[in-house]
């Protein structure tokens, strides 16, 4: 029953991407003059992004801190932990437009990967030298009040623990002033592991959204980057122990 469901689920939100990728291409058509960070055709792949969690009701939502979301110039670099596939679509259900940087393995999915390209995503090939490169791509749409999302573990945890933080959000954080949001996720690793297709029929998601962080008063990357993982642990402990609570 499970993998019926599973699959179900896979096909409804696999194919709500066709229609999504006509409808964003029209809207870039009539709006690239004006447009320049691609806003309008990223809110409709937002829209479709997040249906994957609506379309189980019985995945019980909680947010923190949603208050603490704005829109300033320069923008803010929001890193994330990364728990599962249902991390991306999970996000999208907050309020707020933003820019994600992804895997180039991503943008080669049809139409997923062509809505990427046309919403104004960042591709980054992990691992080469051309990472650094891909991360300078965010520097102009935080300027312009446009936040870029983080995963700073790379990939996804397969245990469902914080893996240490690479550095590329925390240089782009100390060369440019950037402030960091730290975004904390919990839930997603148990409703659907990573490596796997199935999911969970029940569970509870939470999201809790942290004060920014300045880089101003740290003397070295490291330094910032080590806080940021400390306060996303933190919070992802707390969370856990709501999950606890709230199970009994």
């Amino acid at each position: 029953m499970i993998k019926f469901f599973s699959a179900v689920v896979w096909l409804l939100y696999g194919l709500s991407y066709i229609p999504s990728f006509f409808i964003a291409l029209i809207i870039r058509i009539f709006t690239f003059p004006f447009d320049r960070h691609n806003r309008l055709p990223n809110a409709v792949m937002i829209f479709f992004g997040k249906s994957i969690i609506s379309l189980n009701p019985l995945w019980k939502r909680h947010y923190f801190g949603l208050e603490k979301i704005t829109e300033e110039k320069p923008a803010f670099i929001r890193v994330a932990n990364h728990q599962s596939f249902l991390d991306m679509p999970l996000v999208a259900t907050m309020p707020m437009n933003m820019k994600w940087i992804s895997k180039k393995e991503l943008f080669k999915i049809p139409f997923v990967g062509w809505l990427m390209h046309l919403s104004g995503h960042i591709s980054v090939d992990r691992g080469s030298k051309g990472a650094a490169k891909s991360l300078l791509e965010m520097i102009e749409p935080i300027n312009d009040g446009m936040s870029v999302m983080v995963f700073p573990e790379g990939t996804r945890s397969r245990e469902g623990r914080l893996k240490p933080f690479k550095k590329g959000a925390f240089h782009a954080s100390m060369d440019y002033g950037f402030r960091i949001q730290p975004i904390v996720i919990e839930g997603t690793y148990k409703c659907m592991k990573p490596d796997t297709w199935v999911m969970n029929f029940t569970g509870d998601l939470y999201v809790s959204v942290l004060d920014p962080i300045s880089p101003d008063g740290f003397s070295h990357v490291n330094d910032l980057r080590d806080h940021v993982h400390a306060v996303i642990l933190a919070e992802s402990n707390r969370l856990k122990a709501i999950a606890s609570e709230n199970k009994r």
